[in-house]
């Protein structure tokens, strides 16, 4: 048992030390930003707020039925009564019991900005109290009116032009942060990628530079290279293992980053592959802008500010004028002893109000609300005037800066692959006898270079995309909008 125990454990161990490895590309590191990190978590609750307030206002344009009651009502009071016998008042203690309930179907007139309503509903009364005691039922078994305001401001009218403005909003700006997300892991990817290539150039220098110390201390022994050559040799030995260590720690930092914002174990040992060349596309500035007036969140919001700003120029409008309230309706009643009785028979009840409100003297208080309520619908309409050139602006820059990265990207490949033949043929001419020292390094100085070169090159090409991405929400390899549902998962 004792050995199956222990066979168990290493069981357990290897596999948790699989669990903290793991191969990641690009479109991968994507997927988890999008779908599994914190940052989507975080937007993803944002939203479903969002959808839970439009559902709820959707809900509030049905029909309300309510249920209003008061089960109970106890009160004990003194009443005046007359005493004809003695011709005079008097004062009696009595009590009272009540309860009644009422049920009410409310429906709002959008168009209108009024409510119809329909009600039904019974009321119990119990008198009792020096030799007072009986019942009476009241009953409405139905009542139907409507009610509004005459030139008044009609909020629901403006709210059925807003609140689909605010979903729209809620969604769009959902994708952009996610994008936003997506965008931010690109740049994690990669400076991941930049140190995990650091440590391996560190890694095959280092072992060059091993080899490099034993040829010349061989040559050191026939005299060939003097000793202040076979010293720099050593030199660059030790700064090549200095530079290992610094890159390991670098590596490691940055996969701590990338891991973490993934949602990962920190500890998870990450592996890239990193993409070979850059996809080839060329986008269309005008293309780009017309995605972005379509889907990209600032255009939403700043729209939503000029018709938020013109909703309240029109209330504070409508409060300078003269206000007329009406309420009509029309329904049935009875009074009776009994339940049945309440119910044979009801009697026709008519109500009709016509409220009037003239605004006489308020020292300036409505129309400097209506003037602020201007200039706010003008700081709102400059404000979407400025959000629509500074993002098209920076539409323009990033298509600019995007079509220029894939030959930056190729350019970069061409130099890496000149600077491999290069310093590949240094090292053999220096195996040779035919090659200094200093000339092996410069070499290796342009290999080393042209090296970080393409993968940064590679980087600012990705972040360009995603950045472009972003600002549109327009997938242009797919050639569709980028929508996100509830679980993040990209569309």
């Amino acid at each position: 048992m004792r050995y199956i125990g222990i066979i168990v454990s290493l069981l357990i161990a290897t596999t948790a030390e699989a669990q903290r490895s793991v191969t990641l590309d690009l479109e991968r590191t994507v997927a988890l930003a999008t779908d599994s990190s914190l940052s989507a978590d975080k937007y993803r609750s944002v939203l479903e707020a969002n959808r839970f307030e439009h559902l709820s206002w959707l809900a509030s344009r049905k029909p309300q039925l309510a249920l209003s009651s008061t089960p109970l009502q106890y009160e004990r009071y003194m009443v005046q009564r007359y005493i004809s016998d003695e011709d005079r008042d008097t004062y009696r203690e009595q009590q009272m019991l009540y309860s009644e309930a009422s049920l009410g179907l409310t429906q709002q007139i959008e168009s209108l900005g009024g409510t119809l309503y329909a009600s039904t509903g019974l009321g119990f009364l119990h008198t009792f109290g020096n030799g007072t005691n009986y019942n009476e039922f009241t009953t409405v078994p139905i009542k139907v009116g409507y009610k509004q305001s005459l030139w008044g401001f009609n909020e629901l009218k403006w709210n059925k032009l807003i609140e689909p403005m605010k979903l729209k909003l809620a969604e769009k700006t959902y994708a952009y942060n996610v994008e936003t997300a997506a965008q931010t892991a690109v740049t994690l990817f990669f400076n991941l990628a930049l140190a995990q290539d650091m440590q391996r150039m560190a890694e095959e220098y280092l072992q060059t530079c091993d080899t490099i110390y034993a040829i010349g201390r061989r040559r050191f022994k026939i005299a060939s290279i003097s000793k202040a050559e076979l010293s720099i040799l050593d030199l660059q030995r030790t700064n090549a293992l200095n530079t290992l260590d610094n890159a390991s720690i670098s590596r490691n930092e940055a996969a701590k980053s990338l891991a973490t914002y993934l949602g990962m174990d920190r500890d998870t040992d990450i592996e890239l592959i990193i993409p070979t060349m850059p996809i080839s596309l060329i986008v269309n500035p005008a293309d780009a802008i017309r995605y972005a007036r379509e889907n990209n969140p600032r255009y939403v919001e700043t729209q939503q500010g000029v018709t938020e700003a013109q909703k309240e120029v029109e209330k504070a409008k409508v409060e300078r004028r003269i206000s007329i309230d009406i309420d009509a309706s029309i329904g049935l009643n009875q009074v009776a002893d009994n339940f049945w009785d309440s119910y044979h028979k009801p009697l026709r009840q008519e109500s009709a109000v016509i409220s009037l409100s003239v605004p006489l003297k308020d020292w300036g208080q409505r129309k400097n609300a209506y003037l602020a309520a201007k200039s706010r619908l003008e700081n709102a309409e400059k404000t979407q005037k400025e959000t629509a050139r500074d993002t098209e602006l920076d539409v323009v820059v990033t298509v600019d800066d995007f079509n220029k990265r894939q030959n930056i990207a190729n350019n970069s490949l061409k130099a890496l692959n000149v600077a491999q033949e290069a310093y590949d043929a240094m090292l053999a001419r220096f195996i040779k006898g035919q090659a200094t020292v200093n000339d092996l390094s410069l070499a290796q100085d342009y290999w080393q270079t042209a090296r970080q070169n393409y993968t940064q090159s590679l980087q600012n090409y990705w972040v360009s995309y995603y950045k472009l991405r972003c600002l549109t929400l327009y997938d242009f390899k797919k050639h569709e909008i980028i929508t996100h549902n509830n679980k993040g998962s990209r569309k």
